[in-house]
């Protein structure tokens, strides 16, 4: 195998998924039993499977099952646990819904959702089922649940066009492509129909003939059974294609990227859903690009909030979206396209009006086809069902009816300057303060005003300085092209310089975030604490979004005002335990009066940034949203940065605490190494006289000599503590059989261990390690002694060698009262001292013994921990690594 081919571990990691590891952490299994459409069994499959598992001792939980009152599907639900539903009233109409909270107390091992696609009453915390399943997954629960083909997001315009029926409750395809298992459900038609005969297969009340004769058609079943059973196969080579990546044995890739051309109209849905489709073919990725133009502020509300419509699902069915700015719309397109290395260009075409044609207008389609030289350019007609059939208006001609009063008093002002002169000054020359009038109503007003004053500019000019004054008609015939000149001449005037005027508008605006978002990091730069981001937050937003802002950082609010709504906060919290986005015009907890966006770094949760506009009847568009992210991640980068500035303050202090420690012990060792030996020397020798010396003062000797010797041994592991601390003492590496070494340390504390049982244990072949046999002795006598001052006389001590992969692992145990909760970590520090002593040594602990093992073993390479044993007493534990030279 060559470094090439080698297989890349994380995406194996990857595909194998996540039961192993820490079960709070890890994310639950989805299992979707999938349908081409009602009747085929799917709830009764996945009963048949719950009540399996449930037999097989597994914690199995009903959350929700949809029966409607069939017997076969009733006798499956007997027997397993149903959690209770929690009741909602909307327009004073009951409604029953699942528990999203109680099923995350609850937290069995398998939940049942049935009907993935369904929607949610309003006030639910998601809008959708999908959402409430992605939650209980990501907080470790299984899901089992139940899918038709008709509800796959790309897939429903097709299914329209093949059934005449809009479904409108959709899952994202990536939700239904992330799922762990796909069981697909199938039957042949012609089964379903005798089911649907027996009243086997639910339909709405009241519509059983209708569904039997149109959607329940024989064409149309086999047709959706085509299309779901093409869709499981599609999932499998992903699956398949992501295996043979992992393994280093992909295929040459395609080489395609598709970008698809979103706007307003209803046919951009169709063409989202076309080009997700062609890209699951291709398996290319592919882009979803909105071009926003001037047209866009001409756009109606209804037009502006199809498009973000259209936008969130290309979002949702795995497009990257991308909003470009931009004057000239075919050639901007191109320009993006071929600097982006996109192979092919979706988008849709219309049918241009007579009068364009005539003068030669062409179509965004056309331009692009004519242009586009070496881009595969697919345009679809709107001849397919679709969902709404407003379009918008191309330009918002009728804007407030002040703005025309405005537009016919700027009129008259100009009529007014020049009625004075009129006798004499030539007619003509007062044509010039109409359009003057024409181009300030328009940098002001927009088109539609400055057309009306256009209009009007003509009529007032007809009627105030042609003769006859006063009515609308004129002696000299020539007038009547002045008139023409005229009204062409405002009508241009005025639509260039109020496009001019909308162009400035945008450049203004683009310039404002852009502005925005250079204060906001500027001001971030130079605080390094969590309130005074919070004020820079504050201070920055506020004004520029005319909304209440308010911050927490790790569950405290550190600015705004305080907010009391529990709704509020129960929203708060959401974010910030699952670090993503809700509130208004979001998909989660859409009723929330502010919207909320988690502040999170690498991983890290930092906090939650909550704007609440103060006109509530506000939304914010999907420019903003943008804008709002990414100033939430200025927000979160300063405030990592203010945490790690924080830590490393703290770290220095600690380190040079710790320097300025180990140089006072090392000065303290050293001034009393030698008065401590010359004073157990001196003790000594007064003990080998000890038969000339009353007993009183022999007891008295062995007394301080026990003292001394214990105070030499503290000295002398205080020296050792400083040489490892500072790095001053060099390890003699040599290889060693780590039981010869065992064997050493053994001998040295046989005097010490009493009745106490020692035995020892190698478990397979221990290969040798590279070691300072001298340091790795100590570590062993400083665990043994440890061992014997925490095991009763007639105890039990036990010392296994075994290898673990590339590193040799030695246990010592003792059958003691073992470690209390929490010092597992703590006991290795310095001058920590534990548990209670059973041993009846003079010694007591000085709290350097582990501390000197923790750092000998880890300038090894190894490591070293402890824990209790099941049995009772307490397990030492360090590893080596083996030694391959």
């Amino acid at each position: 195998m060559t470094p090439d081919t080698r297989p890349d571990p994380d995406k194996l990691l990857a595909l194998v998924g996540n039961d192993g590891g820490d079960s709070a952490r890890r994310r639950g299994r989805l299992k979707i039993f999938f349908g081409a459409n009602a009747g085929v069994g799917k709830t009764y499959a996945m009963l048949s499977e719950a009540r399996r598992l449930h037999s097989d001792g597994h914690d199995v939980l009903i959350g929700v099952v949809e029966h409607h009152g069939r017997a076969e599907t009733q006798a499956l639900i007997e027997g397993l646990p149903i959690m209770p539903r929690r009741e909602v009233v909307h327009r004073h109409v009951h409604l029953s819904e699942f528990d999203l909270d109680a099923a995350l107390s609850r937290k069995p091992a398998l939940i049942l959702m049935d009907e993935y696609a369904h929607t949610n009453a309003p006030g639910s915390r998601h809008p959708k089922r999908w959402q409430d399943v992605e939650e209980l997954l990501d907080n470790g629960i299984d899901v089992c649940t139940t899918l038709n083909v008709q509800h796959l997001e790309s897939l429903n315009d097709v299914v329209a066009r093949l059934t005449g029926v809009w479904v409108k409750e959709t899952v994202p395809d990536a939700a239904f492509d992330a799922a762990d298992e796909i069981a697909l459900i199938d039957i042949p038609p012609d089964e379903l129909l005798k089911r649907l005969s027996e009243g086997k297969v639910y339909v709405t009340d009241g519509a059983h003939t209708r569904a039997a004769d149109n959607f329940f058609r024989k064409a149309n079943l086999g047709r959706l059974r085509e299309i779901a059973l093409r869709r499981a196969a599609e999932r499998v080579d992903a699956q398949n294609d992501a295996l043979s990546a992992a393994m280093g044995q992909s295929e040459a890739a395609t080489g395609d990227k598709i970008l698809v051309l979103v706007g307003p109209d209803p046919l951009s849905a169709l063409l989202i859903r076309h080009t997700k489709r062609m890209a699951d073919r291709s398996r290319a990725p592919w882009y979803a690009l909105y071009l926003q133009t001037d047209r866009h502020e001409t756009l109606s509300d209804n037009a502006r909030r199809r498009v973000e419509t259209h936008l969130r699902l290309a979002e949702r069915l795995g497009a990257r979206v991308v909003r470009l700015n931009a004057g000239r719309a075919a050639s901007s397109i191109l320009t993006y396209a071929r600097q982006n290395g996109f192979t092919r260009l979706v988008l849709g075409h219309t049918t241009q009006p007579w009068w364009r044609s005539l003068w030669g207008g062409q179509s965004l389609s056309q331009k692009l086809i004519a242009q586009g030289a070496g881009l595969e350019i697919i345009t679809l007609n709107a001849d397919t069902p679709t969902e709404a059939k407003d379009t918008g208006s191309r330009f918002r001609l009728t804007t407030s009816p002040r703005d025309y009063l405005i537009a016919t008093a700027i009129t008259g002002v100009a009529t007014a300057l020049g009625v004075p002169f009129r006798a004499v000054i030539d007619p003509d020359s007062f044509i010039m303060l109409y359009i003057t009038g024409v181009v300030v109503t328009a940098a002001r007003y927009g088109i539609g005003p400055s057309l009306f004053a256009s209009v009007l500019s003509v009529c007032a000019f007809n009627w105030f300085f042609v003769q006859p004054y006063y009515s609308f008609t004129f002696d000299n015939v020539s007038y009547a092209l002045t008139f023409a000149v005229m009204l062409t001449t405002s009508l241009i005037v005025g639509s260039l310089t109020a496009r001019l005027s909308l162009h400035a508008r945008l450049a203004r605006r683009s310039e404002a975030e852009t502005r925005l978002l250079y204060d906001v990091s500027r001001a971030l730069s130079s605080v390094s604490t969590p309130e005074a981001i919070g004020q820079v937050a504050q201070r920055q937003l506020q004004p520029a979004f005319d909304a209440d802002i308010a911050l927490w950082h790790d569950g405290v609010q550190i600015t705004g005002e305080p907010i009391g709504d529990p709704r509020e906060l129960g929203a708060m919290q959401w974010v910030a335990q699952n670090r993503q986005i809700a509130g208004r015009d979001s998909d989660t907890l859409p009723t929330a009066q502010g919207l909320y966006l988690p502040l999170a770094l690498e991983g890290t949760r930092l906090g939650v940034l909550s704007l609440t506009p103060k006109d509530r009847t506000r939304q914010f568009s999907g420019a903003e949203h943008l804008v709002f992210e990414t100033v939430a991640s200025l927000i979160g980068g300063a405030l990592q940065r203010a945490r790690q500035t924080q830590i490393a303050e703290t770290s220095r202090v600690e380190s040079e605490n710790e320097k300025l420690r180990n140089v006072l012990l090392a000065s303290l060792s050293h001034d009393l190494k030698t008065p401590l030996t010359v004073m157990n020397g001196a003790v000594g020798t007064l003990l080998k006289m000890r038969k000339k010396l009353p007993r009183e003062a022999v007891d008295e000797l062995t007394a301080l000599w026990n003292h001394l010797t214990r105070l030499q041994k503290f000295v002398s592991n205080l020296l050792r503590m400083a040489a490892l601390t500072s790095g001053q003492l060099k390890l003699n590496f040599e290889p060693y059989l780590i039981q010869e070494v065992a064997g050493a340390a053994l001998a040295r504390i046989d005097a010490q261990k009493g009745q106490r049982r020692l035995q020892t244990q190698t478990i397979g072949t221990v290969p040798m390690v590279r070691i300072d046999g001298a340091l790795i002795e100590q570590v062993l006598i400083n665990l043994l002694e440890n061992a014997i001052a925490h095991t009763a006389d007639d105890g039990l001590i036990s010392l296994t060698f075994e290898t673990d992969a590339d590193r040799v692992r030695v246990r010592i145990s003792d059958n003691g009262p073992g470690l209390k909760p929490g010092e597992e970590d703590r006991i290795f520090e310095k001058f920590y001292t534990y548990g209670q002593q059973t041993s009846d040594r003079q010694t007591e602990s000085t709290g350097l013994g582990l501390a000197i093992c923790k750092a000998i073993v880890e300038a090894h390479g190894g490591l070293i921990y402890a824990k209790n044993n099941p049995s009772g007493g307490a397990s030492f534990i360090f590893t080596l690594p083996v030694d391959y030279r």
